[in-house]
């Protein structure tokens, strides 16, 4: 099932407020926090933790759910995730929480670990937590952050001609590929 996030809100897309529309407001300060924060880890370097998630189709083991961000890199595919602190919560708590809020996913059984890794690519010191989890349901209920949601096969042929695919879709692509003894065929457009 392909969902965008206007397809999953319920609200009228004709909202306005002073003469724009909700949707654009709402976007727009998305994107410019989104700015705000890369220019502070930039300058402050902090230490962070992050989580993403392939998501496994509940039938069809062979389709993963990737997903376009409002903010930032809004043309580069990848997966739902998002920060977290280690006092306040676990990372397998982070997971599903984050699906659970961008994508109205919830997980059927355990999520596990694909991958750790620690990355400066933002400009703060990030540890990032890859996850896989089989989604309890094809239906997708997005908010604001999304910008589109598809469920595609691994090989990215669901997704528009020439896609964009974050590196941390690549690499948990990757990773569950090798655990499952399956070859890691091409990639197209991973980023650099």
């Amino acid at each position: 099932m392909i969902r965008s996030a206007a397809d999953a809100r319920s609200i009228p897309q004709e909202i306005n407020t002073g003469g724009q529309p909700l949707k654009i407001i709402q976007h727009s300060a998305v994107f410019v926090i989104s700015k705000v924060l890369q220019t502070y880890w930039k300058v402050v370097k902090p230490r962070t933790f992050g989580v993403k998630a392939l998501i496994l189709h509940p039938t069809d083991l062979g389709v993963c759910l990737m997903m376009r961000h409002s903010y930032a890199d809004q043309e580069r595919w990848g997966l739902p995730g998002g920060g977290y602190r280690p006092r306040r919560e676990s990372a397998e708590d982070a997971v599903r929480r984050e699906c659970r809020e961008e994508l109205g996913i919830e997980f059927t059984g355990t999520v596990e670990v694909l991958d750790q890794l620690m990355t400066n690519l933002e400009g703060k010191r990030d540890h990032v937590t890859i996850f896989r989890g089989t989604a309890s349901s094809a239906a997708l209920r997005t908010n604001r952050e999304v910008a589109e949601a598809r469920w595609t096969p691994f090989d990215h042929s669901g997704l528009p001609e020439r896609p964009l695919v974050s590196r941390w879709a690549e690499r948990a692509i990757a990773a569950h590929r090798r655990s499952r003894g399956v070859g890691a065929g091409g990639s197209r457009g991973l980023e650099p």
